[in-house]
């Protein structure tokens, strides 16, 4: 179990806080991918994408805001993140706001860049327009050599700085980013779930590593973290992301901001880990998080954390398993994993994975229509539609015409004699008939002549 880096070179992104380095990280990708906002301490964990110039890869890394004060614990495991990022860093951006004048932590950062003794690019950022290009003048103060003037917001100044990225990266044999077989061949997993259920504490203990922020504050992780990862020689993508509060509990922007990098994670994933409290149970937000990943229509499995902290464990999972039957019945097709990060880790992880891969190869399976159309045939012959007002519904053939989401299409007469309980019972029947456990199955009626 590891963290893949694809063995490609560094590029790490770092600078005082509020110069622009979450813009120019999405600059450079050529996307928009970290949260930007004009307000210091947005970023905190490192973010990490490949970036491509030329016939050369990189991995570029943005980080948080480097201070000399640390005003909270969540501050300087911040800085750590910073300084780990700039360690295994093979090029540095130190990034500077041009529009204003050097502060004692522009300096503050200079120093520590210096004593890396590593490739370091002096980026000016913030010249939007000419008449603050005479303010790079200063910047020689900082003895990085010349500057770069960019404006990561309108774009100017980038090619030039992708240029002197270049000069520094290693020759390449092959061009990674050209070949898509990794990416298209790994199964992306979200984790996701209310704040404080152990979603980032989960994504160290499988990478052995303190990769990402842990804290007892809630909303500590902000952003949703891409972290690609090798589990027994498969390679699949991590998603951490921010808990999922109610709407009401939402008050600054970025915590809206958060929510909705988080439902973005579930919509481009194969399999969403649902994290809950397991001595917490499950909760109404619970169940709404759970029916968000329904309706996205992807793979699920419902894992209840903290389970070393379950004084009683044979009784709390029978009461886990008896609220789902009584309060998301029909919601029983998804797996259930008990899960610790802290005793017996690797047991765990075992069984988590073993479940993972059941979902996956669920979320890919298909039923033949042939076979499919014999199923339905045999069902209106056990089980009649109804009739509403004297006419009765029909079904005349049927189809999956769809995987990830599982979407079975049926012909009928009329739609409108279809009952949801009649629905709810042939997406039951189909259950029954093939195995599609944690897999939501959408079922979708098109009116059609017999």
């Amino acid at each position: 179990m590891k963290q893949r880096t694809d063995n490609l070179p560094i590029v790490a992104i770092c600078g005082r806080p509020n110069v622009g380095k979450s813009t120019l990280f999405n600059r450079i990708a050529g996307r928009m991918q970290a949260i930007v906002l004009d307000e210091a301490g947005i970023t905190r964990d490192r973010y990490e994408t490949i970036a491509t110039y030329k016939d050369k890869n990189f991995i570029l890394i943005d980080t948080g805001g480097i201070v000399n004060e640390w005003r909270d614990s969540i501050t300087g495991k911040v800085q750590q993140q910073v300084k780990k990022a700039l360690e295994l860093a093979d090029v540095v951006l130190m990034v500077t706001n041009a529009r204003e004048e050097l502060t004692a932590l522009d300096f503050d950062v200079r120093d520590f860049v210096i004593k890396l003794n590593k490739p370091t690019l002096l980026v000016a950022n913030k010249i939007d327009d000419n008449k603050h290009i005479l303010n790079i003048a200063d910047l020689y103060q900082l003895g990085l050599g010349e500057p770069i003037p960019v404006s990561s917001i309108h774009g100017t100044g980038i090619e030039k700085l992708l240029e002197s990225i270049y000069a520094l990266l290693p020759e390449q044999e092959f061009s990674v980013g050209n070949d898509s077989n990794n990416k298209d061949n790994e199964v992306k997993i979200a984790i996701i779930g209310k704040p404080n259920v152990g979603k980032s504490s989960l994504v160290n203990a499988l990478l052995d590593d303190e990769r990402v922020i842990v804290d007892e504050t809630p909303g500590t992780t902000r952003d949703a973290i891409d972290i690609p990862l090798n589990w027994e020689g498969k390679n699949y993508l991590l998603i951490d992301t921010a808990g999922m509060r109610r709407k009401a509990h939402l008050r600054h922007a970025v915590e809206f901001y958060s929510v909705h990098r988080t439902l973005k994670a579930v919509r481009r994933s194969d399999i969403v880990l649902v994290l809950i409290e397991a001595n917490e149970g499950i909760t109404d937000q619970d169940k709404k998080i759970i029916g968000y990943a329904v309706e996205q229509g992807v793979g699920i499995v419902m894992v209840f954390s903290k389970w070393d902290l379950v004084p009683n464990k044979k009784e709390q999972a029978l009461f886990l398993q008896g609220q789902i039957q009584k309060e998301l019945p029909h919601l029983d097709y998804i797996p259930i994993v008990h899960l610790s990060v802290v005793q017996n880790k690797q047991r765990y992880f075992k069984d988590l994975f073993k479940t993972i891969e059941m979902v996956q190869k669920n979320t890919l399976f298909r039923v033949p229509t042939s076979e499919f159309n014999q199923f339905i045939t045999e069902l209106k012959s056990t089980h009649p539609a109804p009739t509403k007002g004297g006419k009765r519904a029909k079904i005349y053939y049927g189809a999956q015409v769809s995987v990830k989401p599982t979407k079975f299409l049926l012909s009928v007469n009329q739609k409108r004699l279809f009952h949801f309980s009649y629905i709810r019972f042939i997406e039951n029947s189909i259950r029954n008939k093939y195995n599609f456990i944690g897999v939501p199955v959408k079922i979708q009626l098109r009116e059609g002549d017999e």
